[in-house]
Formats: structure tokens, sequence, C-alpha cells
């Protein structure tokens, strides 16, 4: 519920922003990205609902204790890794399994960058767990490089730059 949650907050964000790739024939989402220059301002809507909060926090809690750990890291992390102003963190980039391949991945976060320039902000980062060769290839195709490699609770990610 959380990630939906994150998504229908983002939407209503003035400052974010995404694009979806959607199969012409069977209208299925076949990947999507999200930017924000602020993602810890996003995460922190999630509380805005206080009983949602509480009554979703608690079902991690005891279902998922590890998840919740890692949702704590996450959320503490993000916020230290914003450098500078005029700039976008690429929150969300995804294409499913049976569309990948395809240069879809590049292309919607190629269209991610497109808007951030044309919003004025200079730099875009990301985060791409070290595993996943294909996300690592196809941002860094778009421009990014690697600036730093670190842990996150249970993930190891690379931190990507590329100027707009």
């Amino acid at each position: 519920p959380f990630v939906l949650h994150y998504f229908e907050n983002a939407v209503q964000d003035e400052n974010a922003f995404g694009f979806f790739a959607q199969d012409d024939e069977t209208k299925e989402i076949m990947g999507f990205s999200l930017a924000s220059p602020e993602p810890s301002a996003l995460t922190s809507k999630l509380t805005k609902d206080k009983a949602w909060f509480i009554k979703n926090i608690l079902k991690v809690i005891f279902t998922r204790p590890l998840a919740f750990l890692q949702m704590v890291i996450s959320s503490v992390t993000i916020r230290g890794q914003m450098y500078e102003p005029s700039t976008i963190e690429c929150v969300y980039f995804t294409v499913d399994p049976k569309f990948r391949g395809r240069g879809l991945g590049r292309s919607l976060q190629k269209a991610l960058m497109d808007e951030g320039r044309k919003r004025g902000y200079k730099k875009i980062y990301a985060s791409v767990e070290t595993w996943n060769a294909a996300s690592l290839k196809a941002t860094q195709a778009n421009g990014f490089r690697i600036i730093k490699t670190f842990r996150e609770g249970i993930y190891h990610r690379h931190r990507l730059e590329s100027e707009l």
C-alpha cells in the first residue's frame, strides 16, 4: 500500500513529474519513470493521513519487520543524497520484464531528463541496485556516471548523476 500511496501523492505534487508507456493493444502499462526535486517530501506525505499511516505501518511491522527497517533506512538515506539546488531525483524507473530489451527504459528515463531540462533543472541523480545490470546500462547510456557505491540497509546501490 505504501508504493501506491506514494504514487498517488506524486500525481498530486506539482513538482513531481513522470512518464509511462502503454501497450496500444492491451492497454497494459509497459513501464514508467518518476522524478522529483524533493523525494523526501513525497515520502513525508505518506504520514499526512495519520490513521492510514499507523494502520499500514503496524501491518508492516508485524508481518514484515525487515521491510519496515528497510523503509526507515531508505527514508533517512534519501534525505542526505540531494546535493544541490536545481537538481532532481529519478525516484522510480522500471519496465515490466516482458517488455524489456527494447530500449523502453532508456526512452522513459530520457523523457524525464528532457522534462527536467525544460523545467530548468541542471542535474539529475539516480540510484540503481548493483545487481541490476540492465537498469545500470540504460542509465549510463543516457549519460549518467557512477559517483559512488553505497549500502542502504539490505541494498547495495550505485549513485549516479548526469548533467541536464
